[in-house]
Parts: structure tokens; C-alpha cells; sequence
């Protein structure tokens, strides 16, 4: 009876693994995997639970190589002369330390592309996207990497509201998951390639406002000269996460949520960060 007990809670936890979002870290992955997962199952010890869950991942055939699909989206991703770089690359290097036994394949793909390969093949992720309600189906989410927050921005003197925009056009770029959150609330948003191509649209007056998390907008503004206000008005914020494979490695999640605790508690997140505001001048609210 036991044993088929544990079945059932593995077959949930490989149906749809959910990280919840508790108050306090410090009850760990074992607790949040347990408690989110496999509610369903009859209280038994904690530590057993995931034991046999990471007994069971150990004893699988020697699983594929986890792929990782980022995305170009300065200063997240940016492609330098020789490597990769930029904010997620730096969460992403601390976790491969946090990890070194977890062999991860790195791909650079566009947005789009990165987001249907994760959703269609098995032991895809795609690196720091939004975990947005519409969303949260189609993929397991290891979660969360940092708070992203949202601000539309105008062309000078332009003072519309929440409310006058919704009658406008808003402009995002294909993929991004403030889109689809604008959309769902009924506003009217045009799609351009990148989040820069968005904002040069608004300074050519294609479109009224442009959506964007704040730390993208203060890079555009810093490297490119637009005729935009760089006060935006906050008017949302989403987590951002890895969104893998519903069919990826057991094994493979389990070590990418314990190395993301680790390094949220050892303070390294945090500090990534704080570089960035510094660098950029933006208040990202962490």
C-alpha cells in the first residue's frame, strides 16, 4: 500500500511539478516538493518521501542531457565578443557551481523558438522567463529566480492613465509574457521582434505606449538615444523562472531547485542583483 502511494506521488510530481512560492525559504525544496506535489499522499516522513523520489531519479536510465534555450534580451542576455553574458548568465554560471554534477547543453535561440522547444521536447528549459498565469500549465517551473517588474512608457509630455491607454496601442515583443497579460486584461498591444524595435515604434509614434520591465528599459535608454521618458508608470510585476519539459529528468529538477535555494540563501541572487541596479540605475524592488 505504501509502495503505491509513493507511485501516485511520483506520477503527480512527473504530471506537473509546481514550486510553491512559501513565505519562508528556509523550509527548503523537500518540504516545498512534498507539500505542492503530493498533497495527496498520506503523511509520511518528509525526508523519506524525497529520498525515494531521488532513489527512484538515481535509478532511471541514465537520463539525457538537459538543454538549456536562452534568449537574447539585453542586459539578461547579450551576446559579447566571445561568450555570453549579462544577468541571467550570471544567475546561471552560480548555479552550474551550485550543481557541477548536472550536465546542461546551452543554446542561444530566439524567444519564440526557445519557448515552443520547451514546451514540445523533453528535457528542454528556457532560462528566465515570466511565470504568468497563462502559462503555468505548460511546463514544470523551477521558480523563482527574481521578482520582474513592469512599466509602460510614453513619448514626452504624454500623461495617459492605465485607463486612457487601454483605448490606445501598447507595444511589446513576440513572446514576452507582459503581453500576454496585457491582452488577457482587454488592451490593445502591437508585436515587435525585440523590446528595442517596441520602443523605437513608439518613438516613431506606431504605437502610444511600450511595455517593458524597467531593467531592459534603463538599458535601452543608457545605449540607445530615443525620444521616450524614462519615468514609466509601474503597473505590473511577475516572477521569473526556468520553464521546463513536463517530461524532463526527475533528477535534473530536483538538483536545479535545490542549487536555485542554495544560492537565495546564501545571499548570491541578491547580490547579482544589486550589480545591476547600480550599473543601470534602477530600483528593481527585490
Amino acid at each position: 500500500m505504501w509502495m503505491n502511494s509513493w507511485r501516485a506521488c511520483l506520477a503527480c510530481y512527473q504530471a506537473q511539478f509546481k514550486l510553491a512560492q512559501p513565505a519562508k525559504r528556509k523550509q527548503g525544496v523537500c518540504h516545498r516538493l512534498t507539500q505542492t506535489l503530493c498533497s495527496t499522499t498520506p503523511g509520511k516522513p518528509l525526508e523519506l518521501l524525497l529520498a525515494l523520489l531521488l532513489l527512484i531519479a538515481s535509478t532511471q536510465a541514465s537520463a539525457a542531457k538537459l538543454v538549456m534555450n536562452f534568449f537574447i534580451e539585453p542586459p539578461f542576455v547579450t551576446h559579447g565578443d566571445e561568450d555570453l553574458t549579462g544577468l541571467h548568465i550570471d544567475i546561471f554560471k552560480q548555479l552550474q557551481l551550485q550543481q557541477k554534477n548536472l550536465a546542461i547543453k546551452v543554446q542561444l535561440i530566439p524567444l519564440k523558438r526557445a519557448y515552443l522547444l520547451s514546451a514540445q521536447l523533453p528535457n528542454n528549459c528556457v532560462f528566465g522567463i515570466e511565470r504568468t498565469p497563462a502559462r503555468e500549465t505548460d511546463f514544470v517551473w523551477v521558480s523563482p529566480l527574481y521578482t520582474s517588474r513592469y512599466a509602460l512608457y510614453q513619448r514626452p509630455q504624454a500623461n495617459q492613465n492605465l485607463n486612457q491607454l487601454k483605448q490606445l496601442t501598447i507595444g511589446s515583443y513576440l513572446g514576452s509574457g507582459v503581453a500576454e497579460y496585457l491582452e488577457t486584461a482587454g488592451y490593445s498591444v502591437d508585436l515587435a521582434k525585440t523590446n528595442l524595435n517596441s520602443a523605437k515604434k513608439l518613438q516613431r509614434k506606431r504605437i502610444q505606449a511600450w511595455a517593458s520591465d524597467v531593467l531592459s528599459a534603463a538599458y535601452i535608454f543608457q545605449h540607445h538615444s530615443l525620444n521616450i521618458n524614462p519615468k514609466g508608470l509601474p503597473f505590473y510585476s511577475t516572477k521569473r523562472a526556468i520553464a521546463c519539459n513536463k517530461n524532463t529528468s526527475l533528477e535534473a529538477l530536483i538538483n536545479l531547485h535545490q542549487g536555485l535555494d542554495q544560492l537565495h540563501q546564501s545571499g548570491k541572487i541578491e547580490a547579482i542583483l544589486n550589480r545591476y541596479e547600480q550599473q543601470y540605475q534602477v530600483d528593481l524592488g527585490q
